[in-house]
């Protein structure tokens, strides 16, 4: 089993000591690219739940990079460490063309723990579909073949426990990429540190089961799709008309849907084919959800009702 953090001895070092050994650490799980990321500032900064975006540039071939800064680590969690760590070890075994590609760790900036992915100068879906132009449909058929990989992955299927368009990226072919994997779960955990399970994501995309402190799942990983569909065929987050938090999750206590939007709200693109994918995906039983091969099956017979005779 793995020692403990020893976070006493940790908090006692110097500033160079603590990033020596989280670069040690965090390079168990992952490759440290430490002196071959220079940090830029095009694009902006972008501050998420517990790290900060910034945009760089791996200097060996100049390729755009997206540097995600923890900003915890320094904290007295042992936790929020293990966490980060986790994260590392599980995003670098995903390989998929529908998920975001980890490159790599680096200790260089901020004084803490980095992961280094691509960049994606398009943005997150949710962003993206703001432009009406942008079909969502082909977005969620990679969302669902991700997801696919995800569930049944060759070393234990990943539960990524936080599906929504903010954490599905566009590359720049126009491509949806899974990302932001801090609160995904993997069956047969290749992690070898007790690390304490993530029950809740965001809440409006959110099965109702986990309400019930039960740990995320493929089930409810197939609730939040449907959610995510919802969210790019009508341009908004789930339950629009819940102003807080508190109001969405008394409609889960109470299992009420979101009603099917106005077909001139999804620019007529949620055909009964799409809204019966994304009401499959909610039912009250979880056992009862279609499952992503399922899903896919459904997306692929949508699509082609959609496209126009030759």
């Amino acid at each position: 089993m793995e020692q403990s953090l020893s976070l006493s001895i940790y908090h006692a070092s110097p500033r160079s000591r603590i990033l020596q050994y989280l670069s040690e650490r965090a390079s168990r799980y992952s490759i440290n690219l430490d002196g071959e990321i220079r940090r830029t500032w095009e694009g902006g900064v972008l501050r998420g739940g517990s790290a900060t975006i910034y945009r760089g540039t791996l200097l060996r071939d100049g390729t755009q990079v997206a540097i995600k800064a923890f900003r915890y680590t320094l904290s007295e969690s042992e936790a929020e460490l293990k966490r980060i760590f986790r994260e590392v070890h599980l995003w670098s075994r995903l390989r998929h063309e529908n998920v975001v590609c980890m490159l790599g760790i680096s200790t260089d900036f901020d004084s803490t723990v980095s992961i280094i992915s691509g960049w994606m100068s398009l943005g997150n879906t949710h962003a993206y579909v703001q432009n009406t132009e942008h079909d969502p449909r082909p977005l969620l058929k990679d969302i669902a073949n991700g997801l696919q990989y995800l569930h049944s992955h060759e070393l234990g299927s990943v539960v990524h426990g936080d599906l929504k368009g903010f954490n599905v990226l566009v590359s720049d072919e126009r491509r949806a990429l899974l990302s932001d994997f801090g609160r995904s779960t993997q069956d047969v955990p290749t992690f070898n540190m007790a690390v304490d399970g993530f029950r809740w994501g965001s809440c409006h995309w959110m099965a109702p089961e986990l309400l019930d402190n039960r740990p995320a799942s493929k089930e409810s990983d197939v609730w939040a799709f449907g959610m995510t569909a919802l969210e790019l065929f009508t341009r908004a987050v789930p339950f629009p008309d819940c102003y807080n938090e508190a109001n969405v999750l008394g409609r889960l206590v109470r299992r009420e849907l979101p009603p099917r939007p106005a077909e001139e709200s999804t620019q007529f693109r949620l055909t009964d084919a799409w809204w019966d994918i994304c009401t499959s995906c909610w039912r009250s039983d979880p056992s009862s959800r279609p499952t992503m091969s399922d899903i896919i099956e459904g997306v692929e017979a949508a699509i082609v009702c959609t496209r126009p005779p030759h």
